[in-house]
């Protein structure tokens, strides 16, 4: 095998002269020697950018071969293998890194290892193959944990964040890139900084939050400057560019888009450039061009399909529908969006399921070798420090077994909110439709009283969609801040208050715009607000109503008042008022009083600890 491949890389560079190449890689004209073997290993990380270092490879095979340096023959194959990643040739790149992956495995060399376990990770994460990926990367994760090498610890959890940011979890992906910066500082890796960085912004430009991802984007960018790093530049300019063209300025984001084109052509790597034609084609289609946005999308759906990149297959199939649904080409819009909707599925929901037990499996066998580290310390751990060893096992354990079960009843917690979700959705909308539908058939039959019962099904269906908009709202992950709860608080509530002639204030602070807010601790929050309004306004009486929030770091206060005529709290009545609002306070574990006495008007208030704000109840 290896004679074969080098016969195939010396017969690819055969069209290169002598006087060509040794002026470009002055590093060819050392003598033949282990030395100059690896000089051209260094030579080539150093010249990363460059489409035409083959011959580098060419070179460096020959001489393995001829010296029998077999300490570096792994080495050569990996970086090889990189090369082939570079210029999107994924299953070339895959076969390499698995040749060097043996190699080291047979020679015993830890750190080869890692690196072909992280190689075939991002190779297989740029091919959307997300599970194969994941289990690469975990491996490289322990084994650079347990040698305690930074450097590789920063590649494996950013390609694991990448792989998180693909199948849309950004809280976890946000997590990976957080946990990776210091330690690429630590390790002295400015190129991981800079692709953490700008990956978080990415996070954040999903989330919809554009400042905060420009931010990201700018640093990223600097760093990348700083560095002279083509590649990097050009993301941050597809990044920023993307940016630009959700601000409105489309014209100078198409710029920055075009030059992320010409750079990542010049580089020669095919998905960043696949990536370039799409953002192009998106800003072509913002401008109204559907002719030009078109024949962007079509050339990144070709070199898309052509390098084996579902995601970005998928990309182009979006694109090219929202353009046939502009031009009324109902047909194709209808097949370009069932396709796409059948590429993400198979990119999130297979993916999701086995990146979840591929996490719990690493970190179960993270216990497992925490376990076996302590077991042989404790070997050579004498008398008094015995004690100490085992309690502090023992506290290790508890606590990684505690983070384990809280993660359990998190994903215990998400079936729950869904069976809950189903639940709203038949008891809130079936009984509607069902009114609707007997309406309709006495209005059929009858003919009679046709405005009352016209009354009704409007009414019906205008309760239906109520009930509807907010499903859709409680779902959304965009919409997990205060200012999006306070903002449908305010739509919910000012039409019932007006309709009422009641005098009103409400009150929320846009200093805690920005609070997080989880689904389950919006949903219930929205829905104890939503029925104490509704009270207020059918029974109260009141001229005047208030709705207040405020936060002082530990909790999150909601305060809803009336001068209306009040009512006994400790009276028992055949309404479910009372309890239902102090047990929906109890599902986010939130303290709720209600202050109230005939002729005294009604204050409930709702405090929400900090923890219910951060903490996800469903993973």
């Amino acid at each position: 095998m290896h004679i074969a491949i080098t016969v195939m890389l010396f017969l690819s560079a055969s069209s290169f002269s002598f006087a060509q190449t040794s002026a470009k890689y002055p590093v060819l004209l050392m003598p033949d020697s282990k030395e100059k073997v690896d000089s051209i290993l260094a030579t080539s990380e150093r010249l990363r950018q460059d489409p035409n270092r083959q011959i580098l490879y060419t070179e460096a095979f020959r001489l393995v071969k001829e010296l029998k340096y077999k300490k570096v023959e792994a080495a050569v194959y990996d970086a090889y293998a990189v090369y082939k990643r570079d210029m999107s040739q994924y299953d070339e790149a895959i076969k390499y890194h698995n040749i060097a992956l043996g190699l080291a495995e047979r020679r015993g060399d830890v750190k080869m290892q890692i690196r072909s376990y992280n190689n075939l990770g991002v190779a297989h994460r740029r091919i959307d193959d997300y599970n194969t990926a994941i289990e690469y990367l975990h491996k490289a994760l322990t084994l650079s944990e347990r040698t305690g090498d930074d450097y590789n610890i920063t590649i494996a959890l950013n390609s694991i964040g990448n792989i998180y940011l693909s199948i849309e979890d950004y809280e976890e992906a946000i997590r990976n890139f957080k946990k990776c910066i210091p330690i690429a500082v630590k390790a002295g890796n400015s190129r991981g900084i800079a692709i953490n960085m700008q990956n978080i912004g990415d996070c954040f430009e999903r989330l919809h939050q554009t400042d905060s991802a420009k931010k990201y984007y700018q640093n990223a960018l600097a760093y990348n400057i700083k560095r002279n790093d083509e590649k990097g530049i050009a993301i941050c300019y597809n990044s920023l560019g993307n940016i630009l063209k959700k601000e409105g300025q489309v014209d100078k984001g198409l710029a920055l888009l075009k030059n992320a084109l010409a750079m990542n052509t010049k580089l020669g790597d095919q998905l960043f450039v696949a990536v370039s034609y799409s953002n192009i084609g998106d800003a072509y289609f913002i401008k109204k061009d559907y002719a030009s946005a078109k024949k962007f999308f079509d050339t990144s759906l070709s070199i898309a399909k052509n390098i084996g990149s579902i995601a970005e297959v998928r990309n182009s199939y979006e694109g090219l529908a929202k353009i046939a649904e502009a031009e009324k080409d109902w047909k194709n819009a209808y097949t370009y969006n069932i396709i796409f909707k059948k590429l993400s599925d198979s990119i999130f929901l297979k993916s999701n399921i086995t990146l979840r037990n591929q996490e719990k499996k690493y970190n179960e066998d993270k216990i497992a070798l925490l376990q076996t580290n302590d077991r042989n310390k404790n070997i050579i751990v004498a008398g008094s420090l015995v004690l100490f060893v085992l309690l502090l096992i023992s506290g290790i354990l508890y606590y990684l077994r505690y983070r384990l079960l809280e993660r359990n009843r998190s994903l215990q917690r998400e079936l729950e909110i869904r069976s809950q979700i189903a639940s709203d959705l038949h008891d809130d909308m079936g009984s509607s439709l069902s009114s609707i539908h007997i309406f309709s058939e006495l209005l059929r039959k009858n003919g009679q009283d046709s405005n009352d019962l016209l009354s009704k099904i409007e009414a019906n269906a205008k309760d239906v969609l109520e009930a509807l908009d907010d499903i859709i709202w409680l779902v959304k992950p965009s919409n997990d801040k205060f200012s999006n709860l306070s903002l449908h608080i305010s739509e919910f509530s000012i039409p019932l208050f007006e309709s009422k002639n009641i005098c009103f204030e409400i009150d929320f602070p846009e200093s805690i715009a920005e609070v997080p807010l989880p689904m389950e601790t919006r949903r219930n929050i929205f829905l104890i607000i939503k029925e104490s309004v509704n009270n207020l306004v059918k029974y109260s009486e009141c001229t005047k109503a208030s709705i207040k929030a405020t936060y002082d770091g530990s909790a999150l206060c909601f305060i809803i008042k009336d001068n209306g005529k009040g009512f006994d709290p400790d009276t028992p009545t055949n309404r479910n008022g009372v309890k239902n609002l102090k047990a929906r306070a109890s599902q986010i574990n939130a303290d709720l009083r209600i202050h109230s006495a005939p002729g005294k008007g009604t204050e409930i208030i709702l405090a929400v600890r900090d923890k219910e704000l951060t903490m996800l109840h469903a993973v």
